[in-house]
């Protein structure tokens, strides 16, 4: 019943709620940022991975945001997905938008190119003559034109198709947590399905909703957006439940499931224990008891949402820095930790985190209160996390809507009046609906190969 987390006990008896305003996200519109600094980033590995320098240098050093690309890419190199970082507010406090206008007005340019000519492969013959084998190297220079407009038209391309994918996932990440609250909720939880364990199969053998979304033809970085999409709408949650919190008065309080006006006895009944040992466990209780609150239900009311507030705001200072940096490792370099039961993966106190970690610290308290609080008692941080989670299904849905309604306007707006774009031409599909439309035309997309299909086809004790 006593346990806690490690940040909780020293840093929850510091912070009242007077003495802090909470955190404020930012709002969903910060989602149409993020995107074209992924977009950037998304770029950068594409031309490094064609090989492409010169596009690389001048697009990062562009407004300045040499920052976008992988610390461990060299030339002739694109780096790892996840050296790309995921950071949020990484586009220089500059609004899409207006990055944007700026790469529309930008005039074309040239840029003189230095390289060094590949030599030509020698003979067994010619490498034994040493005026051959010992040429200098050639060195040769030309201009690189730049044209804006082709480098806008390519930056708003990969946007397009981010927030169709992005798009996608929030609608994925709304059905999951709707799902996961249903299951978290139920009073008798059930037993693994043959449905679900069917699900586990194909997941193992990568047959995913995203998958099939993207024909296994994920962008490259898709993975790590999905992520940060997820720290995104996390973030925003927690600001939302701390308004939440903040609007209780000791009248509602106590309609919020996350908070109780009494600590239920759970000291067991058994008549044949001793009537001293009974005796001391009831010293025991009252000695644990004697800092709880007492009075009235307003008065404990009072004093359940200031604890819950005190709760949120420490809960904030410590994991909103990490959401904000994110996990830089992949899905694959993630799983390899094989903690022992019951522990934790031991990390540096400064590495970013996913959203799952966050929930992971709620449900951790179980059915306990947070005893080192003032009023501790009366909130269950487990039941908050639930809440979170129902708030950032909500929230999802709130960041697929800005997408089609915000984002992607603007994004077609550039392309009318920076690019040579048609809008008769447009078939108005996305990317990877094109891509499965052309497949059904040439005959490589067969719908009848269904999961059924594969399932059917696996082989399952």
């Amino acid at each position: 019943m006593l346990r806690l987390s490690l940040w909780l006990c020293g840093l929850l008896t510091l912070i009242s709620p007077e003495e802090s305003s909470g955190y404020t996200a930012p709002s969903s519109a910060a989602i149409g940022d993020f995107l074209i600094q992924r977009a950037i980033q998304q770029q950068l590995y594409y031309s490094a991975q064609l090989g492409n320098e010169p596009m690389v240098d001048w697009l990062k050093r562009f407004r300045s945001h040499e920052h976008l690309d992988s610390p461990r890419r060299r030339e002739g190199h694109c780096g790892f997905p996840g050296t790309y970082s995921a950071t949020f507010e990484q586009l220089n406090n500059t609004p899409f938008t207006s990055y944007l206008e700026a790469l529309g007005t930008e005039p074309d340019s040239t840029i003189e190119v230095t390289f060094v000519k590949p030599r030509r492969r020698l003979s067994a013959r010619e490498r034994a003559n040493p005026f051959l084998n010992n040429q200098p190297p050639v060195i040769e220079v030309y201009d690189q034109p730049v044209v804006t407009s082709a480098i806008l038209t390519q930056l708003l391309n990969t946007a397009d198709a981010l927030v169709e994918t992005w798009g996608f996932h929030f609608g994925e990440a709304e059905s999951n947590d709707r799902q996961r609250l249903h299951n978290d909720r139920l009073g008798k939880k059930g037993l693994p399905t043959t449905e679900m364990m069917e699900l586990a199969e194909l997941v193992k053998g990568g047959e995913t909703a995203y998958s099939r979304f993207t024909g296994d033809e994920p962008m490259p970085l898709y993975d790590f957006d999905c992520r940060a999409c997820d720290r995104f709408d996390t973030l925003r949650a927690l600001s939302l439940l701390l308004e939440e919190v903040t609007a209780l008065t000791p009248e509602t309080a106590f309609g919020a499931a996350y908070l109780r006006s009494e600590v239920p006895d759970d000291t067991p009944v058994d008549s044949t224990v001793d009537e001293l040992i009974l005796e001391r466990r009831r010293a025991r209780r009252a000695n644990f008891q004697q800092s709880f609150v007492t009075g009235d239900q307003v008065a404990k009311a009072a004093a359940a949402r200031d604890a819950a507030l005190t709760f949120l705001n420490a809960f904030c200072d410590t994991w909103v820095p990490k959401l904000k940096k994110g996990d830089d490792r992949s899905n694959l370099g993630k799983g390899e930790y094989r903690h022992a039961p019951g522990m934790k993966e031991i990390r540096h106190k400064d590495a970013g985190v996913d959203s799952e970690e966050v929930f992971e610290a709620f449900w951790e308290f179980q059915d306990d209160g947070a005893y080192k609080i003032l009023g501790g008692e009366l909130i269950l941080p487990r039941l908050m996390g639930e809440r979170l989670r129902e708030i950032r299904a909500t929230v999802a849905a709130e960041s697929r809507k800005t997408l089609a309604e915000l984002v992607a306007p603007e994004l077609k707006k550039a392309r009318i009046l920076y690019t040579d774009y048609v809008e008769a031409e447009d078939d108005g599909l996305g990317t990877f609906e094109r891509f499965k439309l052309q497949a059904e035309v040439d005959g490589t997309e067969n719908d009848t190969y269904s999961t059924d299909s594969i399932i059917a086809e696996m082989w399952i004790d």
